[in-house]
């Protein structure tokens, strides 16, 4: 009896090993990914401007505000003196550590006033966060904004003088009566590059005109005049850090 029950007991550990080898094997857990980081949030108003990382001063602040945009170079700070300034900024400090930067560009007849300005005032953090925060004014022409840095406080623009002659039949060399006239209340029209006028004028009593613009290419042309023969002939000049001259001259008809 003893030896016919250990097979029994043997037989049964050996049916329950095969079984426990046929059965599927447990499938691992797969591990999570780990959680995204959440992304920054950026305001769309505001941007990191470039320039330094902490502004301490109005000029400091104008500076990160003049990198912002290519008619912005340039500009110099607004002279409160000088007369006929059509570009400059004004930046000022206003409470809570912040500060205000406000832009003008002007053109046409800027000596007396600008026909047209146009205006940004932006804020500026002391972290260098800039923000567009008012903008009136009618659209920029093409190659106005930059001020050409000149020594009369970054104004720059034409000057010229509208003259007629001969005035006497027979011109003789440094006659003072037969010097060329000027030409008073002829009117000039200022052109820019792409052809839209930019300032219009008359000449004064000694027949000269000046008006104040960004550096740039201009042609200046002037409409008939009473009594005298045909037009000047356009003239192109280049504004740069100066003001450039242009001589305007009618023909008078006297031969």
């Amino acid at each position: 009896m003893t030896l016919t029950g250990r097979p029994t007991v043997a037989m049964g550990f050996v049916v329950a090993l095969l079984v426990a080898a046929c059965s599927s094997p447990t499938a691992p857990t797969p591990t999570p990914p780990p959680a995204a980081s959440p992304s920054p949030s950026a305001s769309p108003s505001a941007s990191a401007a470039p320039g330094p990382t902490t502004i301490t001063s109005p000029e400091q602040a104008a500076a990160v505000v003049l990198a912002l945009d290519p008619r912005f170079a340039g500009l110099v700070a607004q002279n409160p003196d000088l007369i006929g300034q059509c570009c400059f900024y004004i930046a000022e400090a206003t409470h809570g550590g912040e500060y205000r930067v406000a832009i003008e560009i002007g053109w046409g007849d800027c000596p007396a006033g600008c026909t047209n300005r146009h205006h940004w005032v932006y804020t500026v953090g002391a972290d260098a966060t800039t923000q567009l925060v008012g903008e009136d004014g009618p659209p920029v022409p093409a190659g106005v904004g930059r001020s050409g840095g000149g020594t009369d406080g970054g104004v720059v623009g034409i000057r010229g003088i509208a003259t007629a002659g001969p005035v006497c039949p027979v011109v003789r060399p440094n006659d003072p009566a037969c010097a060329d006239r000027p030409v008073v209340g002829a009117a000039v029209h200022v052109l820019d590059a792409t052809g839209l006028e930019v300032a219009t004028m008359e000449t004064d009593a000694s027949g000269a005109f000046v008006v104040t613009l960004p550096a740039g290419r201009y042609r200046v042309q002037s409409d008939p005049f009473d009594g005298l023969m045909g037009t000047p002939a356009p003239v192109d000049v280049t504004v740069g850090a100066t003001l450039a001259e242009v001589d305007l001259v009618y023909d008078t008809g006297i031969r």
